[in-house]
Parts: structure tokens; sequence; C-alpha cells
């Protein structure tokens, strides 16, 4: 069994290997389960822009599914697509019963198109097809609610850097997609609002415990 190194320290912008490493030193050399599920979750949109794989960021920026003849766009002979106006869409932070969750959301003419159902072909739509099950969810961090809330009850400094770097995750997405569509507005909960009311929450709890051990007569001091 690996023992807690009580030098171990966090750098000041730690990366997701960081928190993990530190994660791992003041317990025993383990990544707690909960913690575990939390930190998968983020790793994963965390490697959106670095695995190369197909995800939901990239079937929305990709031009061969924008409606050209809408965007006044146009390709060429060899093949390269050429776009100044882009595709709309609201971004939505949502706390769901299975976590947070990045939305992505297309408009048709000038309102935003909430829908879970595929269309193709649609000439009011800025895209060629959109499919909700394969576009619309940009990211999911499981549970992360129940983590914040399991932060303020007794967590540790490298549960709130996961808290932390996963606030900068999003970030960086919508920072992304802000340069590469056209994000008409960005709504919802984020997860920095989310910390603060369960942070708030946690203060008034406690005062309210300290309250009421000074009207039972635990608050006072002993001799």
């Amino acid at each position: 069994m690996a023992r807690v190194n009580n030098k171990a320290k966090l750098p000041d912008n730690p990366t997701l290997k960081d928190i993990n490493w530190y994660k791992k030193q003041l317990n025993w050399g383990e990544l707690p389960p909960f913690y575990h599920l939390v930190a998968s979750s983020v790793s994963e949109s965390d490697g959106l822009f670095q695995h190369g794989f197909d995800n939901a960021v990239t079937r929305l920026v990709d031009k061969r599914n924008w409606n050209l003849a809408l965007l006044e766009g146009y390709e060429d002979d060899n093949g390269n697509i050429s776009c100044d106006n882009k595709p709309r869409i609201a971004i939505d932070q949502v706390f769901t019963d299975r976590g947070f969750e990045l939305w992505a959301i297309p408009y048709a003419k000038d309102k935003p198109l909430e829908t879970d159902m595929l269309i193709k072909d649609n000439k009011f739509l800025e895209f060629n097809t959109w499919d909700p099950h394969s576009m619309k969810t940009l990211l999911r961090f499981n549970q992360l609610h129940k983590f914040i809330a399991f932060y303020f009850e007794r967590g540790d400094v490298a549960d709130k850097a996961l808290i932390l770097h996963s606030h900068k995750v999003v970030h960086k997405i919508i920072t992304f997609l802000k340069k590469e569509m056209n994000v008409v507005t960005v709504k919802g909960v984020s997860i920095k609002e989310f910390y603060q009311l369960c942070e708030k929450d946690s203060r008034m709890c406690s005062d309210e415990i300290d309250l009421a051990q000074i009207m039972l007569g635990l608050g006072g001091y002993k001799e």
C-alpha cells in the first residue's frame, strides 16, 4: 500500500493528470470510485481536440454538413468549401439527473429548434442533417452535481481542483465553438454558478448549526 506523501502539492495551473496524481497522494495511491467516475468523464471531454475521434463538436463544425445554399457558401471543383456565414447555435448548460451536460441547439429561421427528432434537408435549417442523438450533447460530466455537493460535505483539495478543471474544459469548448460557429447565446447554469450556490448553501447550513449550538448552550468556551 502506498504511503501518503505529505510534501505533495499541486502546480498553479494543474492538468487533469496532475490532479489525479495529487488525489492518489492523498488517498494511499488509489482513486476513490466516485472521484474516478467524474474524472473519467472530464478526461473524455478534455481530449475532444486531441484524439481525432468523431464527436458532437467535430460534427457541428464539419462544413460538409452545412446547408451551403442557405448560408450562401459553395464548394469548388477541388472539394474545398468556402462559407463566410456560419450555422447559428445556442449553447445550453444543464444539470440533469445524470450530471452536467453541454447542449447545442440549432436555429430554424430566427428561433432555436429544440427537438429530439432527426431532421434532414430542411430549407430553414442551417445543417443538411441535424441528428440530436449525435450532435446535441457536446459533453457530459457524470454525477458532477452530486460530486460538488460531496465536496462541501467532506471533500479535499484534489476534489475542488477537479471541479475547477471541469469548468475550464467547458469554457475551452465554448470558446472554440464561438470561433467556429455563430453562437447566438450561451444560457443555463454554469459549473461555477452551481458551485457558488452549493457554497452558499453550505455556509448557511454551517451558520444554522452554529446558531443551534448557541441556543443549546453548546457554543460557549469551556474552562
